[in-house]
């Protein structure tokens, strides 16, 4: 095992991009594979030393677990830290064994950012972070890194969107006990554009990050984030004067904070994490590619259609942030330039392309409306009829009543404006995603089994 530190960029400027390297002596065999579920957790590993609630008030935040890999990043008021990290190694009982433990890293900035590589597939790991006295540490944060290339289990994983309110977001809580695989935050998650401190990024994210529910969710698994709108500005436009240097300012502040791999093109927003055999997480960048008459850029198209296309995974997973759901008889025109409908050739180009192509196993899910939703993707006639789409959330923003108005209409079989998080249970033997929302007093509002 090994760890890279990352170099961030914020404003333009480079934070630095020093190397550390490692050697693991105490780790063990891969984590298994063609299992039916993954291995039961243990108890949480409690390194020794005192948690410093000031120093590490906005924990660990570990992002894009593949199955050798995850990308690390701490927030501190420390100078200098050093990374320990642990592996799971039996099934039952307290079992952990320290594998890397850093020298002492410089903070620049008050972030330090690194990559892991080396890891054990499907393996439970945890990180603390101690000052340099070796006492004081920040808050233990879990996650579990991806199936190996043939892996082959259930894959349970979460989902939410929109964090504008309701804090310290309860639901988030909720999801932190159950130990997720990953939790996907399809945007939104800060809002930017809100008073007070009207696109003070730095201090939005840092209050995100130490608000309860997120701080107990980013210690227990790892993030796959996208970005919406509220990232940056209200329904953004690089039509906007001064809008280019804003994003990209934005973009780095939303790195920073939620730690990720840089995907291969574009603004690097869009990216592939596989998890074995069983599902292929698409991230998409709905957002930040919105030039020259298109919803998204020409490459990303490209990629994301020949990548389906490649894929072998059971499920494939489109992390959309804004519907391509047709709403025509829902809110017809209405805001129809913010979502997918609004640009009707990339929706029939990549539609069109799922259904000729044959593509199973496509489960897309979004956030932005405010709503909870299971639903079709076009009515009854459409080419997207037998797709599926789950709006995820909202955690934090007032919810959209208006969803309580089309409650019954046969294309969206669950909808609803309540506060919730959403688990994703992928069951690839029976070919099928268990999907519930689960609302901020950790009780079911509603379930569906989706045959895909």
């Amino acid at each position: 095992m090994s760890i890279s530190r990352r170099g961030v960029v914020v404003g333009g400027a480079s934070l630095g991009a020093l190397s550390v390297l490692g050697a693991c002596d105490g780790s063990r065999g891969s984590g298994p594979t063609g299992s039916d579920t993954a291995v039961g957790e243990l108890s949480p590993w409690s390194p020794a030393g005192t948690v410093d609630a000031a120093s590490f008030a906005w924990g660990v935040q570990v992002g894009d677990a593949t199955a050798d890999a995850a990308v690390v990043s701490v927030r501190t008021l420390e100078g200098r830290v050093v990374v320990v990290v642990a592996r799971a190694t039996c099934d039952e009982g307290v079992c952990w064994d320290e594998v890397e433990r850093t020298e002492a890293l410089d903070v620049s900035d008050q972030v330090l950012q690194l990559t892991l590589d080396g890891l054990d597939a499907d393996s439970v790991y945890s990180v603390a972070v101690y000052a340099e006295d070796g006492e004081r540490r920040s808050a233990v944060t879990r996650f579990r890194t991806a199936l190996p290339a043939d892996g082959w289990r259930v894959v349970t994983f979460g989902a939410t969107s929109c964090l504008g309110g309701n804090e310290p977001w309860p639901s988030l809580s909720y999801a932190a006990a159950e130990q997720l695989d990953f939790f996907c935050l399809a945007g939104d998650t800060i809002y930017a554009d809100n008073p007070p401190n009207t696109f003070d990024l730095d201090t939005k994210w840092a209050t995100a990050l130490s608000t309860q529910g997120l701080l107990d969710l980013t210690a227990s698994t790892s993030i796959i984030a996208a970005w919406d709108d509220h990232e940056v500005d209200n329904n953004w436009s690089y039509d906007t004067a001064g809008m280019e240097e804003t994003a990209q300012t934005a973009l780095a502040q939303f790195r920073r904070a939620l730690p990720q791999t840089v995907g291969p093109g574009g603004t690097g927003v869009w990216r592939k994490l596989v998890w074995g055999q069983v599902c292929e997480v698409f991230v998409l960048d709905c957002r930040g590619e919105r030039r020259d008459g298109n919803y998204v850029s020409v490459e990303q198209m490209a990629w994301l259609k020949a990548g389906l296309a490649a894929s072998t995974a059971r499920f494939k997973i489109l992390i959309n942030t804004v519907p391509i759901t047709d709403y025509t008889a829902f809110w017809q025109t209405t805001q129809i330039e913010d979502r997918w409908s609004g640009f009707p050739a990339q929706r029939d180009e990549i539609l069109n392309h799922i259904a000729t192509e044959d593509i199973a196993g496509v489960l897309w899910i979004s956030g932005d409306l405010h709503m909870a939703q299971i639903g079709y993707v076009d009515p009854v006639g459409g080419v997207a009829a037998d797709q599926w789409e789950v709006l995820a959330g909202p955690a934090g923003s007032f919810p959209n009543v208006l969803a309580n108005m089309y409650a019954g209409d046969p294309q969206y079989p669950v909808l609803f404006a309540y506060f919730n998080w959403t688990r994703f249970v992928c069951d690839p033997d029976a070919g099928t995603i268990t999907v519930t929302f689960i609302g901020d007093d950790g009780a079911v509002i509603a379930e569906r089994v989706l045959t895909l």
